[in-house]
């Protein structure tokens, strides 16, 4: 017999994922500019990957309000499997660059 838990919607979740989606694009801007005004390319791809923070926090954020909101428990899953797609494209891509990357040097 398989045991299932219905995850519990989190008022908590839903405040942090609001903070997030307000600082990560400051803090994203604010990585972009220091990363160009020292030409630094290890910073400018941070920055990106703060950039690519905020649309995880949107995923989680509509995850987080669909369940509490109106108790469909399963959006919190597929916002996770939205999540992993994107993931799963930006390694991909990733791997892809640095495999570029080694052929060229």
């Amino acid at each position: 017999m398989e045991i299932q838990e219905i995850p519990h919607p989190s008022l908590l979740g839903i405040i942090i994922a609001i903070v997030s989606i307000i600082v990560m694009p400051v803090l994203f801007y604010m990585k972009y500019q220091t990363g160009k005004s020292m030409n630094s390319k290890s910073l400018v791809a941070d920055s990106k990957e703060t950039l690519a923070c905020v649309f995880l926090s949107f995923a989680l954020l509509i995850g987080l309000r669909v369940n509490y909101l109106f108790g469909f428990w399963q959006a919190d899953p597929i916002a996770g499997l939205a999540v992993v797609i994107f993931l799963s494209r930006e390694g991909y891509e990733t791997l892809k660059e640095a495999s570029f990357l080694r052929r060229m040097s």
